[in-house]
């Protein structure tokens, strides 16, 4: 199986990857992690199964399993309106806690009107600020649609609850019980920087018709003045610094860390069943152009991989993608990290990954 497993991972590579991360465990075995690949072509540098990947919207599954963690220990009540921690933010009296992760808060988005500034330190208020001045807001409780700024304001309301830092506290509620010890929240604590891999970004001129809708293929992020269009991977290890992306997606980790999460969620030893319900249960519908996320829960995703139901998220970030994935029926988890990204969603460097985890699925479960 690892021979196959590894040939899989250098056929992503020839299609056109830079370095690639996976990891998987059935039942309670120990994670086997494979990688293939680099880690910084400059330098040509291997990709080790130590190395640390941005792991983007993962994050949000970090940070939902927090938030509930704290309404578990019986810190907040994820019904109760967040107008107690933002007076002053609009319609905050109709916004439940709960909504802030679950993708039903109606809050303007800001992820695609934050301009790419490498060398600017944002604080997570200023990105609601970014929200609110370039996106409409809509009354909460309506149809699911994917929101960054309630997972800024989620790890606000974590840190106001906790007194803590939001990495220090998902360190200490959810990273140190699970024995986690390389996975960090890098806006919010130090962390080895040593360990990064670099990431590369495909930003090729656009075609004069080309639409510039993101479910078409038009770019997610706001990149002049940071990386020139080129049809050769850039170097963007550095374009979205760890603070714009704070609560919904400044995570760094590997796979075998992202598995051993996903694990200690489904197996209760994070959350007893009421409170692990309210991240897996309740599900709506939810169609995301570009992804394969088809219904939501808070922090937690039903995605259809190897024609199979598996549970997690997925995140990119540019020059980075990665996903994390459980299947209850066949007790298999797996996630995948890899080191090339683009604004396009429909391109090879931002979606071709997951076929390699569908075929992963099938050689692990021998489909």
């Amino acid at each position: 199986m690892r021979e196959n497993l590894t040939a899989l991972l250098d056929t992503y590579l020839a299609d056109g990857a830079v370095g690639a991360s996976l990891a998987f465990a059935l039942d309670r075995a120990v994670p086997t992690a494979l990688t293939a690949g680099l880690a910084d072509r400059q330098h040509n540098v291997a990709a080790t199964s130590d190395q640390l990947f941005k792991i983007g919207s993962c994050t949000k599954t970090f940070v939902a399993a927090a938030l509930v963690k704290l309404a578990q220990d019986g810190k907040l009540d994820l019904g109760a309106p967040i107008f107690a921690w933002f007076p002053d933010l609009p319609g905050a009296k109709d916004i439940s806690a709960r909504q802030l992760i679950n993708h039903r808060s109606g809050l303007p988005e800001f992820e695609y009107y934050i301009p790419m500034d490498p060398t600017r330190r944002w604080t997570p208020r200023q990105l609601v600020d970014i929200a609110f001045a370039s996106d409409k807001q809509k009354a909460p409780g309506g149809p699911a649609v994917y929101n960054n700024t309630g997972y800024v304001l989620a790890g606000m309301v974590i840190e106001a609850v906790s007194g803590q830092s939001l990495g220090a506290y998902v360190r200490s509620a959810i990273l140190q019980p699970l024995g986690l010890d390389n996975t960090w929240s890098p806006a919010t604590e130090t962390f080895p920087e040593n360990l990064m891999v670099r990431g590369y970004y495909h930003r090729p001129p656009p075609a004069p018709d080309a639409p510039t809708d993101i479910a078409s293929g038009g770019e997610m992020w706001r990149m002049d003045g940071v990386l020139p269009y080129s049809d050769e991977l850039q170097d963007s290890s550095d374009s979205f610094p760890f603070g714009a992306a704070y609560g919904c997606g400044d995570m760094v980790s590997t796979p075998s860390d992202m598995v051993g999460f996903m694990r200690g969620l489904f197996s209760g030893r994070l959350l007893s069943p009421p409170f692990f319900a309210e991240m897996f249960e309740h599900r709506v519908p939810a169609s995301f152009p570009g992804t394969r996320m088809r219904e939501t829960g808070a922090g937690m995703f039903q995605s259809a991989y190897a024609d199979r139901a598996f549970y997690g998220h997925q995140g990119s970030i540019p020059g980075y993608v990665a996903v994390m994935l459980h299947d209850p029926a066949s007790d298999l988890t797996i996630a995948m990290t890899s080191n090339v990204g683009s604004g396009n969603r429909l391109s090879f460097q931002a979606s071709g990954m997951h076929p390699v985890v569908d075929q992963a699925i099938a050689t692990i479960l021998r489909l």
